[in-house]
């Protein structure tokens, strides 16, 4: 099952910034959903280097395109080159990071970062009515290189619920080819041609009375390519029907909403600079549509089509198909390095009410044959060995008796005795098939489960070295000693807790099979992975929060994420700048190696390095906290289980600028001369929710090897299907983690 993922941005502008709200349910569970809100804050370079890059690019293709009729593009500008068209896409791309990665974005982030799975397809969809937001290449956002199979897609903020799909013999294909003057429709028309059960109309450079076609019969899919382009901000759209005429979609309103109402169900313009024609289709509702953001070479239009409509048509979601081959133009061809940044043009336009359509929804299913068989011939259901009943003995009376009734039974009917017989061996399997199916599904609460065989594949005959985040230690090494003594067909060496970034590192070199981590994957881990033939991936298994302490003395009530950025970059150096007293603030970190200051850069700092000339550098967190707690100006950052039921150091609640601080702990402080009788537990509430502005998940990073049986990822994968069962989450809560999966069995 796919995620769908609607990001909002409703309010605002580059100028003031944007209020967002986030959403993420299940492709077919739309009422199971989690919600968030956030904002991103004022960039106005965003927008001014999208500008910037489409000025060249426009020029850049303008120069190479033969002739065309655009009467906005009748103007010679000077040449440019495809190196200035490259530095000004990679400026773009730079800026739309930096902005995605703000401070007051960070929530958002991370709650996508902890409910979505690499491994699943996420549909990501842009609601917005903002021209300038629309037109941005989303794609390029970090996002879509941890997550391979996601895609994305834009939406207006408004929107009526969309048509379904009418499925029928063919696949209906209304295919207008327009203006041909300089472009060469006829490859276009050969791919069309080509579909698989497709019944493919040409309407070639038509006339206006030509479209009743599209009014009176039912459609599934409606092409155009020829010349188009969008006028303003994105507001309206023309397309080249002929040679001397264009057409407004605005003036076949009436025929195209028609034609949605009867099903039209996918709009595809491979032409140039569709977003206005894009938004005015989405007011007629239509379903799902892909345009180009910007004018396209001729060729690149046709090559974006072939490798669409292989993926489309052999059965790959609308989504897949057209990653896949933007992927495809961008490594495949030389458009990358003609045109800079053309690849990533063509967007999918989304009704977000409907389902994705894919090419075997439009056919209608084959109705199965059902043969008529007699109850004579059907045969008893074959039982496994350890749930077949025994026949007991028949003494000779039973038998007479059984034999009398059959000689008794009036013709062509089943003795009474026979089908008493049938129906207490009928109840009798039913029963124990009842009990086997509840049996399974029964949550696994141990690891001497003996079902745990046959749903976990564990690799045997292997020892396998694994390790990495301190973080982990409290989870791991009882899940370690459980597995050493349960499952001893599991041979795995005592972890080495070295932190996560050399945890990540002693997987690449070879010597872990797989590692324990508090952070991401990184671009450049990712690449080497690849470079030795595998990839990497990482599966969270529990959510975990930062926490930040203070000497239990300081009269320092919360901070904002803002503060404690410029504290650990030296920007605020004394209490008094945040409400506290006149005194010295004294930051303590672990070595920027490890894991949790990786996170925490890029968390708190945005991607900052610690001020290195005011922070004083711990070998571990016992150290952070012993500092803290005998240094009145002290403040030190860790997992939240390990600072938040400390009696020497006060864990300090933490809120975005403007928002209400969250605490780590439950309830109120438990006052210092309670402690240790009374400890603070962990809000694993807030953690769990997102509320509080600082979490992270914990991930097995597991090798894999695509077509392979690969004992190392196999180990991998055995160990955090353990972790997710119901005896691991219960081991997940214990230390202070939250479950990423229902932790229904007792805590040990």
């Amino acid at each position: 099952m796919g995620k769908v993922v609607k990001l909002n941005l409703e309010h605002g502008d580059f100028s003031q910034g944007f209020q967002i709200t986030l959403e993420i349910g299940d492709e077919s569970l739309p009422h199971r959903q989690i919600r968030t809100g956030g904002s991103l804050p004022a960039n106005l370079q965003v927008s001014a280097n999208y500008d910037n890059w489409k000025t060249t690019y426009r020029r850049l293709e303008t120069a190479f395109r033969r002739p065309v009729i655009l009467e906005e593009e009748t103007e010679l500008l000077p040449p440019v080159s495809a190196d200035e068209c490259q530095v000004l896409f990679e400026t773009l791309k730079g800026s739309l990071n930096h902005w995605l990665n703000a401070e007051e974005f960070r929530r958002v982030k991370e709650q996508l970062l902890r409910e979505l799975d690499e491994d699943e397809e996420i549909r990501v969809i842009i609601r917005t009515s903002e021209h300038n937001l629309r037109k941005l290449p989303w794609d390029t956002w970090d996002f879509f290189d941890e997550f391979p199979n996601a895609a994305v897609a834009i939406s207006p903020t408004e929107h009526d619920v969309g048509t379904p799909v009418k499925p029928k013999n063919k696949v209906r294909i209304l295919a207008i080819l327009g203006n041909s003057q300089g472009i060469n429709i006829a490859r276009d028309r050969g791919l069309l041609e080509n579909l698989p059960q497709a019944d493919v109309r040409f309407l070639v450079e038509p006339q206006r009375q030509e479209f009743e076609t599209l009014w009176s019969e039912e459609w599934d899919i409606l092409f155009f390519a020829g010349h188009s382009y969008s006028q303003g901000d994105g507001d309206c759209g023309y397309i080249y029907i002929n040679q001397t005429e264009k057409l407004a979609i605005s003036e076949l309103k009436n025929t195209l909403k028609r034609a949605i109402k009867k099903g039209l169900q996918l709009a595809i313009f491979n032409s140039c600079d569709g977003l206005g024609l894009a938004n005015e289709l989405q007011r007629l509702n239509i379903p799902q549509m892909i345009v180009m953001r910007e004018p396209v070479p001729d060729k690149f239009a046709q090559e974006f089509l072939r490798y669409f409509l292989e993926s489309f048509s052999s059965g790959k979601s609308l989504y897949t198909s057209v990653r896949e081959a933007r992927e495809k133009l961008h490594d495949l061809s030389d458009i990358e390095r003609r045109f800079p940044g053309a690849s990533l043009l063509p967007v999918i336009c989304q009704n977000p009410t409907v389902l994705p359509v894919k090419w075997d929804d439009f056919l209608a299913k084959k109705k199965p044959e059902v043969k008529s068989e007699s109850v004579e011939s059907v045969e008893p259901p074959i039982l496994p060995e350890d749930k077949q009943t025994i026949p007991q003995q028949i003494s000779p009376e039973q038998s007479a008796t059984e034999d009398k009734a059959l000689q008794v039974s009036p013709p062509g009917k089943k003795p009474i005795g026979k089908l008493i017989g049938i129906g207490v061996l009928g109840g009798a399997i039913c029963i124990s098939a009842i009990s086997g199916w509840l049996w399974w599904k029964r949550p696994i609460c141990s690891l001497n489960d003996n079902r745990i065989p046959f749903m976990i594949n564990i690799p045997q005959g292997q020892l396998f070295n694994y390790g990495g985040s301190t973080t982990w230690v409290p989870l791991a090494q009882p899940l370690h000693e459980q597995i050493k003594t349960t499952l001893q067909d599991f041979q795995l060496n005592s972890p080495k807790y070295s932190g996560s970034v050399e945890g990540i590192e002693q997987v690449l070199g070879g010597y872990f099979a797989f590692s324990l981590s508090s952070t991401h994957l990184r671009k450049k881990d990712l690449a080497e992975a690849r470079q030795q033939g595998y990839e990497l991936i990482q599966k969270p298994v529990a959510i975990d929060a930062i926490a930040v302490g203070v000497n239990p003395q300081l009269n320092v009530p919360s901070l904002t994420l803002t503060q404690l950025k410029d504290i650990y970059t030296g920007k605020i150096r004394n209490w008094q700048q945040v409400g506290g007293p006149d005194l010295p603030i004294t930051p303590y970190s672990r070595a920027p190696e490890g894991g949790t200051v990786r996170f925490f850069t890029d968390a708190v700092l945005a991607g900052q390095p610690l001020n290195t000339q005011i922070v004083q550098f711990v070998d571990s967190t016992t150290t952070g906290i012993s500092k803290v707690s005998n240094d009145p100006g002290g403040i030190y950052y860790a997992s939240a289980p390990e600072i938040v039921s400390q009696c020497g150091i006060r864990p300090l609640p933490l809120g975005l600028p403007g928002k209400t601080a969250i605490a780590p702990y439950q309830g109120d402080l438990v006052p210092l001369e309670s402690c240790p009788q009374q400890r603070n537990q962990v809000n694993l509430t807030a953690f769990k929710s997102g509320e509080y502005p600082l979490t992270r998940n914990l991930f097995v990073i597991i090798k894999d090897f695509p077509g392979e049986n690969n004992a190392q990822e196999q180990a991998g994968r055995a160990y955090t299907n353990l972790i997710v069962t119901g005896k691991g989450q219960a081991m997940v809560k214990e230390p202070g983690f939250v479950p990423v999966a229902q932790a229904s069995c007792p805590s040990p």
